[in-house]
Order: C-alpha cells, then structure tokens, then sequence
C-alpha cells in the first residue's frame, strides 16, 4: 500500500471552476491525513492549465510529480 493518496477532482462551486488535488499522507493508524492541496503555493503541479476534459493529461503530470501515490478521481 502506497503511503501518500492523491484525490482529483473538478469543481464549479463558489464560481471556481477548475480542478482541485488533495495529497494524503498515511497516518500509520490505517488512515490518511491532508498535506498539501492544489490551492497552496507549494504544490509542484500548476492544475490550473488543465481543461474539464483533461484529466489524463493532469494524472500524467501528477504521477510525475509523485511517483508512488495512490491517485484516485473523485465525481
């Protein structure tokens, strides 16, 4: 099981439109807590570049960015 998870999912509400990423981190307690997301100034991905239609595109540039995380799409 990988240690880090990331959650992608695309999200019009409070009229931003755009994807939104979740980095997880496990806990050691079989659960997972937030890191980093998509809205900080760290995050190494710029999400914002990515259409409604490309999140394969989007999925590529995350697993190059983080190898080993578990990558999931959220609907």
């Amino acid at each position: 099981m990988s240690q880090e998870k990331i959650v992608i999912w695309w999200d019009d509400d409070e009229g931003i439109e755009g994807w939104h990423v979740d980095l997880l981190r496990s806990n050691g307690l079989a659960g997972y807590d937030p890191v980093l997301t998509s809205g900080c100034s760290g995050f190494p991905v710029s999400v914002e570049q990515f259409g409604p239609l490309e999140e394969d595109l989007l999925i590529q540039a995350l697993k190059g960015a983080f190898p080993d995380a578990d990558i999931s799409l959220k609907f």
